[in-house]
């Protein structure tokens, strides 16, 4: 290596652990926010949901300004197909944050986490339907233990585990379709929370004037509902400038951060019940993405060296 080369591999090296921070700030974030909506659970999973959109707004607006990625957006806004995309994709989340805080605000936290666990694996059938990427062996192996952790919960519970299918499908749905849209995250993201401004404003203030609201009625509940899009823009924040620095690969193992922690709050704050069935269905699900992260890193590896001769 030579002299020139150092400085740039340390400059590379202090972008990769700045990412990494960001990462975990952005997860870490994001797994709080169960034990904060539990803090307001008086308020309303559509209120909730509600104030997350409207108070995103402003974070996100600040972000866009502060990044200079203004043009950015107005070229999106041009375009009729980003826009009806981007509003389909709002929908979509907001309905995935209103059944989110419904679950957590209904004990049922656990089956939530479930949904954002087995995320990953759905991407990867998504993949193999939708954009024509192949299964690995390892992929196959992992996929067919989720199936059985969940065929177990269904049969252990007398019900399919529904809620954390639902969250987990939608997510995925939403992802895939963001891949679709040629637009930043921190772009896109101000596009869905300004089309849904004026939507969410005219529920918020319905109901206000229905009697069924808890913002403006003490500082706590106030403070407390502009708070949700202010953690919501600012795990989004942190997330994207992560992604920036790091490997795909390295984005993609941090992921199982916040379902760990919304787990582990459930279990451990919430006193949710965890019987043996539940505890073998988890096992069988951190087994398959235990598999699936040892696959990920193995193809991350064998892309590296395919690149890394073509480089020199």
């Amino acid at each position: 290596m030579s002299a020139i080369d150092t400085p740039v591999s340390a400059a590379h090296l202090s972008e990769a652990k700045k990412g990494v921070a960001f990462g975990i700030a952005a997860h870490l974030v994001w797994g709080v926010m169960a034990y904060y909506f539990k803090l307001i659970e008086a308020a309303s999973p559509v209120e909730i949901a509600v104030h997350r959109g409207l108070w995103s707004l402003t974070i996100a607006a600040i972000v866009i300004w502060a990044l200079g990625q203004y043009d950015d957006v107005k070229k999106a806004l041009a375009s009729p197909r980003i826009v009806l995309t981007l509003l389909f994709t709002s929908l979509l989340i907001v309905f995935n944050w209103g059944f989110y805080i419904w679950s957590i605000q209904n004990g049922r936290t656990i089956e939530a986490s479930l949904g954002y666990y087995i995320n990953p694996l759905l991407n990867v059938v998504v993949g193999a339907i939708f954009l024509g990427e192949r299964f690995t062996r390892l992929q196959l192996i992992a996929i067919a233990i989720a199936v059985i952790a969940v065929l177990v919960q269904t049969i252990a519970l007398g019900v399919v585990p529904w809620l954390g299918l639902m969250l987990g499908a939608t997510f995925c749905l939403y992802g895939l379709i963001r891949k679709t849209v040629d637009v930043g995250a921190t772009q896109g993201f101000f596009i869905e929370v300004l089309l849904i401004f004026i939507p969410a404003g005219a529920i918020a203030m319905w109901l206000g004037e229905t009697g069924q609201a808890l913002f403006l009625t003490t500082p706590f509940y106030t403070l407390m509902l502009m708070g949700c899009g202010v953690l919501t823009a600012a795990a989004l924040l942190f997330f994207s400038l992560a992604v920036r620095r790091i490997r795909y690969s390295t984005a993609g193992l941090m992921q199982y951060i916040s379902p760990s922690l919304v787990f582990l709050t459930a279990v451990f704050i919430f006193g949710e019940p965890m019987d043996f069935w539940r505890w073998f269905s988890f096992a069988l699900l951190w087994v398959a993405l235990g598999i699936y992260t040892y696959a990920a890193l193995k193809e991350g590896r064998r892309m590296q060296e395919l690149v890394e001769p073509a480089q020199a």
